[in-house]
């Protein structure tokens, strides 16, 4: 059974090197405090985000964290830019979702400008196309800003960038761990980074942690990057001072193993 005060939203920070960009964003997570075992990432229990009700409930807890945050540092004259959470199979097919994710932005008074989505290849087929494709149309037009995660891990990848309505891509960690090598891995980050560009979509790499990783996504045009290179996981407490550097740029997204929203 999932209780919201057992449960921890941390956020997960990421940077842009593109030159003048003051846009910030950033993933959020939920963890589960458990008694005995301490702190559980999502990942240890994501099945049960199958199920549409327990999906619902741990959204809702999600979601409703995310959004006192992000009113707080609006009232503390903060920009917080971009906070995404990641959707969930069992989330995606409430064909309610549009209705009841903008109803719970505007009552807790946050902007569309300042919230984002994440989905992955294999949330999309929970529903049929035809749906899949309504649902983000109708997040977007909102003002929503939707990111394909894990990019490059399902079968159909370029299917997708054809069909869905998509402002950016996150360039899955399984790539991005051997790019140094300049081999396999190598060739398709830069043939994706070179795809999302001709496409006039965003670009974000996941699970940067070397200088060289850091140098290769540079020097090969892809400037926002998330990873233990530049923050691990942080408290929202934490947040307002990463606001206030210059020198990073939160990216504040919730991360599929921490899956959320609705």
């Amino acid at each position: 059974m999932w209780c919201r005060s057992s449960g921890k939203t941390v956020f997960c920070p990421s940077t842009s090197r593109r030159s003048g960009s003051r846009t910030a964003r950033s993933r959020a997570s939920r963890r589960w405090r458990h008694p005995q075992r301490g702190i559980i990432p999502a990942a240890a229990f994501q099945e049960g985000f199958q199920d549409v009700e327990i999906a619902a409930g741990i959204g809702d807890a999600i979601v409703a964290a995310v959004l006192r945050d992000l009113r707080d540092w609006l009232d503390a004259g903060l920009e917080p830019g971009i906070v995404s959470v990641n959707l969930s199979a069992g989330i995606f097919r409430d064909s309610g979702l549009p209705e009841r994710l903008l109803g719970k932005l505007a009552a807790a008074g946050v902007p569309t400008r300042c919230f984002g989505i994440e989905v992955t290849e294999s949330v999309l087929l929970a529903r049929s196309a035809g749906e899949a494709e309504r649902t983000l149309r109708a997040l977007r037009a909102a003002g929503l800003h939707v990111s394909l995660d894990d990019f490059g891990t399902g079968y159909a990848s370029l299917t997708h960038l054809k069909r869905f309505p998509v402002d950016t891509i996150k360039l899955d960690r399984s790539f991005v761990g051997q790019v140094e090598e300049e081999g396999d891995d190598a060739a398709i980050v830069r043939a994706m980074i070179a795809l999302a560009t001709d496409l006039g979509l965003g670009i974000v790499a996941e699970g940067v942690e070397t200088a060289g990783q850091e140098a290769f996504l540079r020097r090969h045009g892809c400037a926002q990057a998330q990873g233990y290179r530049y923050a691990r996981p942080v408290a929202a407490a934490r947040v307002p001072a990463l606001l206030k550097q210059s020198t990073l740029l939160p990216k504040l997204a919730a991360m599929r193993d921490d899956s959320a929203a609705a």
